[in-house]
């Protein structure tokens, strides 16, 4: 019995001394739970006791808050008879240190905040337009073009027509080279097929209404002029560029048309006044080139004509020497 009583004072010292250190927030002990067990050579028990101490955390969480930090501290003492009589304490101390609810409270909304800005930093990231500068792929292959347009993350809307440039290049792109553009957008390229021609159709001996209404039904643009020729007035006597030709589509014919042959009798004028023998010549659709020569005939007549009497085209000049008197 005494050394019952000797165990239990040997408990509340050990108690006392938890209580003298000053650094330590009084511990609230929850209720021990002892179990003794006799053995025969020995009288033996054992004591388990659970606390929680509370003791200041780092600020945490809103202000006012309880800012503590708890430790569970689990103690197990055991007390055995020696066969000498004496008394032997073994003593296993266990503290798992646990944060208070205003710390967890704090961690977790400072963990919610770093994945709500995380987030945010995603969403602006993914939903923001990415911009390239248009390459200049003029003059290039068709396949070469449209991998450099693809390097910068860019569409090629192929468009192929007719052109002179060498088949298969690129002659136009729109936008133009140098242009700031979104990412993923189309640039129109239009490669060149190659001229587009068309044999010239053969206007040659038809009427002028209806050589050009041939030429243009073939794709022509048709331009008239008027030549003199052996031919009856109003047919075309010949043709630029030949006929058989491969033009390209649009491009200008030039067909002449026959104006008859424009051939009139001159008429002799010698002995008229210069006057009268200029009108003559106009009538006649000819003009006059008139030579003052020094002569005994009166003064302003003329005295000769070449050629004389015959014919000339229409708009031949005939030469008449006029009398400048002596």
């Amino acid at each position: 019995m005494r050394d019952l009583v000797d165990d239990e004072k040997g408990s509340d010292m050990a108690r006392d001394d938890r209580t003298d250190d000053p650094d330590r927030v009084p511990e609230e002990w929850v209720e021990p739970e002892e179990q003794t067990t006799i053995r025969p050579a020995e009288e033996e028990r054992t004591i388990e006791r659970t606390a929680v101490e509370r003791g200041p955390a780092p600020p945490v969480g809103p202000p006012g808050g309880p800012d503590v930090e708890e430790a569970v501290v689990r103690e197990s003492e055991t007390i055995r008879r020696r066969d000498d009589g004496t008394i032997e304490r073994d003593t296993v101390r266990h503290e798992e240190r646990r944060r208070s609810p205003t710390e967890r409270i704090g961690l977790a909304l400072a963990v919610l905040l770093l994945l709500l800005a995380a987030a945010g930093a995603a969403y602006w990231y993914f939903t923001q337009e990415q911009t390239t500068e248009v390459p200049s792929v003029q003059g290039l292959p068709v396949d070469r073009a449209v991998s450099e347009l693809q390097d910068e993350e860019l569409e090629a809307d192929i468009v192929t027509e007719p052109n002179d440039a060498e088949e298969g290049t690129v002659f136009a792109q729109s936008p133009d080279a140098g242009t700031e553009v979104d990412e993923g957008s189309s640039v129109r390229i239009n490669v060149s097929g190659g001229p587009d021609s068309t044999p010239v159709p053969n206007a040659v001996g038809r009427g002028e209404a209806e050589a050009r209404d041939a030429l243009v039904a073939a794709g022509f643009q048709v331009e008239t002029k008027e030549v003199f020729s052996e031919r009856e007035p109003g047919l075309v006597v010949s043709q630029e560029p030949a006929a058989g030709a491969d033009v390209a589509n649009g491009e200008t014919v030039t067909i002449s048309v026959s104006k008859g042959t424009g051939l009139v009798e001159v008429p002799n004028v010698v002995g008229l006044s210069r006057g009268e023998a200029e009108a003559e010549l106009s009538s006649a659709k000819l003009e006059a080139n008139v030579v003052e020569v020094p002569s005994d005939q009166p003064e302003g007549s003329v005295i000769a004509q070449n050629p004389v009497g015959g014919q000339l085209r229409q708009g031949s000049a005939v030469r008449l020497n006029v009398s400048a008197g002596r």
